[in-house]
């Protein structure tokens, strides 16, 4: 029997069709995948592109070029100025006759105070000069030529007959002191003294 070729042709007809429609769904596939799919990768162009941007530095804001701004150079530690020298005070000197009587009737002892800047010199033979010439210092020459203030009430005291008297030169000033221990004032006048004069009454 021959077959119709009217219905010979049709055949392949259908079989486009079915081949069709898995092509359709294909291919809305394969466009959902590439609109939500995972990002591409970047291209060597992009890479390039952003390894040349310069970035930040730590150590400072990035110049035009794109190198970092150095640091700013610390400042030196400061180094404490020289504080003027002043010179040493220079110490005192003095040469003095320290004259002691026990009465009105002895004969007076003399000895001799010599202070060059405040240490003895040779010609001390006052006993304790080194004490004698940090008393110099303590006291000042206003203490031997003060006069004495009849303004002052002073105790009446007697704390023994002896008499004391300097004289010479302290620092440049003539000096002329007299001691007694008639009264309040005199025996505190002598013992600030005591290291030149002795202890009052033990002469």
């Amino acid at each position: 029997m021959t077959p119709d070729p009217r219905s010979t042709g049709r055949r392949p007809s259908r079989a486009v069709a079915r081949l069709a429609l898995p092509l359709a769904a294909l291919s809305l596939a394969l466009a959902a995948c590439t609109q939500g799919g995972p990002p591409a990768e970047p291209t060597d162009q992009e890479t390039a592109v952003q390894s040349s941007t310069p970035q930040p530095s730590p150590t400072g804001t990035p110049t035009a070029d794109g190198s970092p701004t150095p640091p700013a150079p610390s400042a030196p530690p400061a180094t404490p100025t020289d504080a003027p020298s002043t010179p040493a005070a220079a110490g005192d000197n003095a040469l003095l006759t320290i004259s002691l009587q026990q009465d009105a009737g002895a004969e007076p002892v003399q000895y001799v105070l010599e202070c060059v800047d405040g240490a003895p010199g040779p010609a001390s033979t006052l006993p304790g000069a080194e004490a004698a010439c940090a008393a110099l210092a303590r006291l000042g020459t206003a203490f031997f030529t003060a006069q004495p203030n009849k303004d002052v009430m002073c105790t009446q005291q007697y704390a023994g007959p002896q008499t004391a008297s300097i004289t010479g030169d302290f620092n440049g000033t003539s000096v002329l002191a007299s001691f007694a221990l008639t009264d309040g004032c005199e025996i505190s006048r002598w013992d600030r003294a005591r290291d030149l004069l002795g202890s009052p009454g033990t002469l």
